[in-house]
């Protein structure tokens, strides 16, 4: 997809006559729809001299309100109101230059998707992905002409090649093995010279980065996800952008980018945001500091960023057919401005999933950014859901060394602080930290309890790639994102055919799959209300249960047996007499007593509904 309109040299009279050579300018957003909640459009062009020239627009239903040039000559905003009932047609955006030469951009406005968003809720089970290191799909895109870094897979942070096509070649695993959902780490272009794997240094926000595919080839990654009712999720970056985005050279405005000299790298003190003492200069520092010096910090206090990067969410969105957002460094963003993201993308999809990193290991600290039902809190920052990370620390607490299971008790029974802690997104492991595996032990019966957990406590669960086959790199971000076996030709093992795995990696796969697959069709571990027993002995017992189903989760994580009586859980069984376990399909009489082996769980659906309060 080309962001570069041709002049069109038709001369139309009542214009007058236009410039006879060839002239080209960049249009951003690329296109629009018709039809959009919101009325308001604003354009950014770019082009030589473009501040310059006077701004005139031609369209049914459409008007310009105003036309407003950059501190650079190169580049003017203009803003549009579309009318309720405007038509998909091409807008003529008409330049006058000081000469008086007129030439013509062909804008788009196309026709709304039909198809409804059906959005990421508790239904899901959400699969991140770091697609530099997935699979190899398209050996012919890893390295591009002209782009600044080639492809070095020996070099743990360099390009290794994976791709959409790699994504796309294999959604049947990823439909075996149970998950609903991709979160896909960023794959807009990321010309930068070095560590550009990672997709967080964005040089272009409208283009999908060549190495990977194109945006044709993401818009059919989603599309054939929806055709096996699985949803995407887009990484998306609104704090930073590269040191090699051609802004750095060339900025709409001398603002566009909060000034290196001045704010340094930032204090990373979200807390500071919640804090009621919190010095301004603080808050300044948190927000206004750069991520790292090869990100240049995006200044939100500039309306005409703000709007630029609200739009191109919306965009993405809506060409895409995006079932969810995950905002990258979510707190390090302006608040008011990332509130105003929330409201527009909420306003033209209602419910639609928002979710934002909030990278803090404090329960309250985290429940100051979650989702709110109501007008009660003083500061509302509109997300439908947080990365919940005390839950994954409480969970390598409590299966590592020495852990306790208590620490899942504890932090579940903080729920209070939040609104709606059901929308609170759950993971044990991502791309930014150690791997499960490699945080406990490397023991595979503790990596059953921690997925156990996972996948049957409240929330929106979120899987690692490769943790299903115990991949345990840690230390380096070039080694946590490791490349997933198979995923390239000649690699010894092919992990996507679960037949070449080793006993320890098939017995993790199989138990995470058959969670999966339970779980997509229990609606007691989707919506169910919970309730737990205080953990003793280092055992943890709790109930997921619904009107129609109920489910009880036994987890012993000592080395000895536990011995579970039945009057000890008599309040959340109730009068079911027997549960069929879910992992190996055993029938458990819960009117006897229950052995649970060391370091093992049991997952039982109850025969009877549990009709007790």
């Amino acid at each position: 997809m080309k962001k570069i309109f041709l002049v069109l040299l038709t001369a139309i009279t009542s214009l007058g006559s236009f410039a006879q050579e060839i002239s080209t300018y960049s249009v951003e957003p690329p296109f629009w729809w018709a039809g959009m909640a919101n009325e308001n459009l604003q354009l950014m062009i770019k082009g030589e001299n473009i501040g310059l020239s006077t701004i005139e627009v031609k369209g049914k239903g459409v008007k310009l309100v105003k036309q407003t040039s950059g501190d650079s000559p190169n580049y003017t905003f203009i803003d549009l109101v579309l009318e309720d009932e405007i038509k998909p047609q091409t807008i003529d955006i008409i330049t006058i230059n000081q000469q008086g030469n007129k030439e013509k951009i062909a804008y788009e406005l196309t026709a709304r998707t039909s198809r409804k968003i059906k959005t990421v809720d508790n239904g899901d089970a959400v699969y991140l992905i770091t697609p530099d290191r997935f699979a190899n799909g398209d050996p012919g895109n890893d390295d591009v002409e002209g782009m600044r870094e080639v492809s070095h897979r020996s070099f743990r942070g360099g390009r290794h090649g994976g791709d959409l096509n790699g994504i796309i070649s294999n959604l049947d695993y990823l439909e075996e093995l149970g998950v609903t959902a991709l979160w896909i780490s960023p794959m807009l272009e990321n010309d930068m010279p070095e560590y550009s794997y990672h997709g967080y240094a964005i040089t272009d926000f409208y283009l999908t980065d060549p190495r990977f595919g194109s945006n044709e080839q993401y818009k059919s990654l989603s599309d054939k996800l929806h055709s096996r009712d699985m949803k995407l999720v887009m990484d998306m970056v609104f704090n930073h952008c590269g040191l090699s985005h051609s802004w750095m050279e060339d900025k709409p405005f001398k603002d566009w980018v909060h000034d290196y000299e001045s704010s340094g790298v930032t204090n990373y003190a979200i807390s500071a945001y919640s804090d009621p003492y919190a010095a301004a200069s603080d808050i300044e520092k948190m927000e206004k500091g750069w991520f790292v010096p090869s990100m240049p910090d995006l200044n939100h206090d500039n309306p005409f960023m703000a709007t630029y990067l609200i739009q191109n969410s919306i965009w993405w969105i809506e060409y895409a057919g995006l079932d969810g957002i995950r905002m990258d460094t979510h707190p390090y963003n302006k608040p008011e401005v990332m509130q105003q993201w929330a409201d527009r993308v909420l306003e033209e999809y209602p419910g639609f999933y928002l979710l934002g990193e909030t990278w803090v290991n404090d329960v309250s600290l985290e429940a100051y950014w979650s989702k709110r039902s109501s007008e009660s809190s003083e500061f509302n920052s509109g997300l439908t859901s947080i990365t919940d990370f005390p839950v994954c620390f409480s969970i390598h607490k409590a299966f590592g060394k020495e852990g306790d299971v208590r620490r899942l008790y504890d932090v579940l029974s903080q729920d209070f602080v939040y609104d709606e802690p059901f929308s609170n997104t759950i993971f044990a492991g991502n791309h930014d930290m150690d791997r499960l595996y490699h945080n406990l032990d490397q023991r595979l019966d503790k990596y059953k309890l921690a997925l156990t957990f996972l996948l049957t406590t409240r929330g929106i669960p979120q899987l690692y790639y490769g943790d299903e086959i115990l991949m345990a790199g840690h230390g380096p971000h070039g080694i946590i994102r490791e490349d997933f076996p198979g995923g390239w030709e000649g690699d010894s093992l092919n992990a996507f055919n679960v037949s070449e795995l080793s006993g320890a990696q098939k017995e993790a796969f199989e138990h995470t799959q058959k969670l999966l697959r339970f779980r997509k069709k229990s609606e007691a571990l989707r919506n169910g209300a919970l309730k737990h027993l205080i953990p003793t002995n280092n055992v943890y017992i709790y109930m997921r249960k619904t009107d129609e189903e109920s489910v009880l989760v036994m987890m012993n994580n000592s080395e000895s047996e536990a011995t579970i009586l039945p009057e000890s859980i008599e309040e959340l069984i109730g009068s079911a007499g027997k549960g069929t376990d879910i992992i190996n399909g055993n029938t458990t009489d819960l009117n006897r007593e229950i052995i649970i082996s060391p370091n093992s769980s049991v997952v039982l659906l109850l025969d009877q509904i549990n009709t007790r309060q």
